[in-house]
């Protein structure tokens, strides 16, 4: 888990007030006034107009007939990161042939702090609900990928620093007792796999299993989701099975050898 914590002293407020202004900038809100952007942010509106500027002579920013929005290099960046993640060229194959198997949406994610990162997904099906896309993030404890990521993770802080944070509840079912996640995150590891049920959206279930690299340390997971009337109690079994399969298969490429990823009942 990275580490906010620095000295203030290694940090530059306008670096900081740089990357806030990127920050702001999500799939939800993806345009910005400057008005609008000073309001959000209250960062002098001189110094934000000359934070914008600098991010448009470098791509970062676009800004056409008073509104801003992100700039191509930004996509660039965005390639460049996802193009770090070696796991996701291996997974690749592995997560058409198990979306195809599932008939359901299939996603792979990578821990980042408390949430996970979305960095490939197959089949999303946008009339029930399951939105998800490359590079959106939710809160960890909130999803089957983000529980294995919590699981799973050699971070010795994890389960310290669950019980420090605020968990965001998304719907009734989300888990946000921290002594309860713990608990909950310690069955995850017994089993190998998690499962969501209607903890990230009302209507929607998702198992998700770890994948390892040649360590033995995890470094992403995998998931199928479907609505509820496709992942029923009498259909899980069999999507686990397939998850886990696929999720060997590819902790295998890694250079993982392990009994480990086998569905306990």
């Amino acid at each position: 888990m990275s580490n906010n914590n620095e000295p203030r002293d290694y940090r530059l407020q306008i670096v900081e007030r740089t990357f806030g202004v990127l920050r702001a900038f999500t799939a939800e809100q993806p345009h910005w006034t400057l008005d609008d952007l000073h309001r959000h942010l209250g960062v002098n509106k001189t110094s934000l107009f000359r934070i914008l500027k600098t991010l448009e002579s470098e791509e970062l920013i676009h800004h056409f007939d008073g509104v801003y929005k992100l700039g191509g290099r930004v996509l660039e960046l965005g390639q460049a990161f996802l193009g770090g993640i070696p796991v996701r060229d291996v997974a690749a194959p592995h997560i058409k042939e198990l979306a195809d198997r599932s008939r359901q949406t299939v996603t792979l994610g990578i821990l980042q702090n408390l949430s996970v990162l979305y960095v490939a997904i197959d089949r999303p099906q946008q009339e029930v609900g399951i939105l998800g896309h490359v590079g959106q993030r939710y809160p960890a404890h909130a999803t089957a990928l983000g529980k294995v990521l919590l699981a799973f993770s050699s971070s010795e802080d994890v389960e310290e620093t669950l019980l420090k944070v605020e968990l965001e509840r998304l719907t009734h079912r989300t888990i946000v007792d921290p002594e309860r996640l713990i608990r909950h995150l310690a069955d995850v590891r017994d089993a190998g796999y998690a499962l969501d049920d209607e903890e990230r959206g009302i209507g929607i279930r998702c198992i998700a299993a770890p994948i390892f690299d040649h360590t033995g340390s995890t470094v992403a997971s995998i998931s199928v989701s479907g609505p509820i009337f496709y992942v029923t109690d009498d259909q899980l079994p069999r999507y686990t099975e397939l998850l886990l399969q696929s999720a060997g298969r590819i902790s295998q490429e890694l250079g993982y050898i392990s009994e480990r990823l086998q569905p306990t009942h």
